[in-house]
């Protein structure tokens, strides 16, 4: 798999850079889970880039919005205040707008294993208290995490513990502004 790529500076791709590290190293992610290799392509300029500093907002592009969101790269929320599309915020109220309406599939290869139990107050549900409930997308992490430490790539950076003990604030949002 070394001979395949090579690592001089013309032939190196993107995608490479990005996975094409951990490729002999991940092993047996749990379905649905697989390694993607993004489509990447080059920048175009091949000019000395002058670091400056980051800058105070981010773009955000929806297909299905008419404009980009700018985000505030100190907050996270959108200018207005609001939470961003892609904030854990608006993530975990299209988690919690799912699971009260589709019913919990197994999490174990088995189709026969049965579907995690939903606490009987799904609302006081913590973020990371939800994401346990995945056992196939956690063993999934472990495998990237033990990839990452069998290429020398590093260790995972935790965040702290405090950052997903949160329940959601957003409540009864209509589909469309969830799902936009």
């Amino acid at each position: 798999m070394a001979d395949m790529y090579t690592c001089n500076r013309r032939n190196i791709t993107p995608g490479w850079a990005i996975c094409g590290r951990i490729e002999a190293y991940i092993s047996s992610l749990p379905p649905p889970f697989h390694l993607q290799r993004p489509l990447l392509s080059r920048a175009a300029s091949t000019e000395a880039r002058t670091p400056a500093r980051a800058p105070s907002f981010s773009v955000c592009w929806c297909a299905t919005q008419q404009l980009p969101e700018v985000i505030n790269a100190t907050t996270g929320k959108l200018e207005s205040g609001q939470p961003s599309l892609l904030c854990k915020q608006s993530m975990f109220a299209r988690w919690h707008y799912l699971v009260r309406r589709l019913p919990l599939l197994p999490q174990d290869a088995e189709e026969t294993a049965p579907p995690p139990e939903l606490p009987d107050n799904p609302d006081s549900l913590l973020y990371n208290e939800a994401k346990q409930m995945c056992p196939t997308y956690q063993l999934a992490k472990q495998r990237l995490i033990e990839a990452f430490e069998k290429a020398k790539l590093g260790r995972w950076i935790k965040r702290p513990l405090e950052q997903d003990q949160f329940v959601c604030e957003i409540t009864d949002a209509a589909p469309d502004l969830l799902f936009a």
